[in-house]
């Protein structure tokens, strides 16, 4: 029995060991950029807590709406105040609880939501979607997104360093032994857009995959219908407009698709919700090109004047 609990003992004081210099790791860069001003998301939010009832327009979703919506060009051209809440790998669960926290502070004529069928499967990135919660003002609002949105697996994720950064852990362990040590440049950045000005290669274009369908994510469509029926109903709440659209993708790889399962569901669903949807690689007949593109999926500063000045002919008739 001693024998026992000195090794209990001694594999719990490793585990402590092991997850206090992960945690110092991975989360002291996140420290040091939150105190240096320089941390994406708590810009993104300290504007809107700090600038109450000054946006009209607020844009939200993944990564790929991110780099795709230049507030800038849109109020040159609306005179709206818009920003980009659009954040890094954001989940639908994610995107629900951010705009509870939105509505505290802001009263926007229109949320503008990008879909993508990877923001609601089964596989979530918790590093991201905590970093972005963790700059909530609400407390209650944080552990609800935890708990309510993941579950006992939430609570684990947010626990413990060695579970939540084990994507990242795995990454930087793949990194030490690969050739490839090219980093996502991120260059000017203002009122929540990323301006990229990189431009996907040749040989990153040969290693296109077929866009987000049935076969290659998990989606999950109760979830999704579940989440999707409380932002329409928290929008509708705070008398705004629900405006929903995908977000392009380089032209190359639709040509690996059988089928578009993608913009079909998300058309069939919004139809029957009576919710406006436009697909922006076939709204207006804006002509993609790859060289729009700063890598598989997300536009650079070009692809973003395309997708910008359509979302400004979707906003003028709505």
């Amino acid at each position: 029995m001693k024998k026992f609990l000195k090794q209990f003992a001694l594999g719990l004081f490793v585990f402590i060991i092991l997850n206090t210099i992960i945690a110092v790791t991975y989360e002291y860069p996140t420290y040091k950029s939150v105190k240096n001003k320089t941390n994406r998301n708590y810009l993104k939010w300290e504007a809107l807590h700090q600038n109450e009832n000054t946006f009209d327009l607020i844009i939200i979703g993944t990564s790929r709406a991110y780099a795709s919506f230049n507030p800038m060009l849109i109020d040159s051209v609306l005179n709206t105040n818009s920003y980009n809440m659009s954040t890094s790998a954001q989940d639908i669960a994610e995107t629900y609880y951010s705009l509870e926290e939105i509505f505290d502070y802001q009263k926007p004529k229109y949320i503008v939501l990008d879909l993508f069928l990877q923001a609601s499967d089964a596989s979530y990135d918790y590093y991201q979607t905590f970093s972005n919660a963790s700059f909530f003002n609400s407390d209650k609002r944080k552990f609800n997104l935890i708990y309510k949105g993941y579950g006992t697996t939430g609570i684990l994720n947010y626990s413990i360093p060695i579970v939540k950064f084990k994507n990242y852990i795995k990454q930087d362990m793949v990194g030490l032994f690969s050739n490839n040590k090219s980093l996502r440049k991120e260059d000017t950045w203002f009122k929540g857009y990323l301006y990229d000005t990189l431009t996907v290669s040749k040989a990153q274009i040969s290693n296109f995959e077929p866009i987000s369908n049935f076969e290659n994510t998990t989606f999950n469509k109760n979830r999704f219908d579940s989440y999707m029926k409380k932002i329409m109903s928290l929008v509708k709440d705070n008398n705004s407009q629900l405006i929903c659209v995908r977000a392009p993708y380089p032209p190359s790889r639709f040509k690996l698709n059988d089928n578009d399962d993608e913009n079909t569901y998300f058309q069939s669903y919004m139809k029957k919700v009576n919710i406006p949807f436009y697909d922006l690689n076939s709204f207006k007949n804006y002509k993609y090109q790859d060289q729009d593109f700063a890598d598989y999926h997300h536009p650079n500063y070009k692809g973003a004047k395309k997708a910008s000045q359509q979302l400004i002919e979707i906003l003028k008739k709505s």
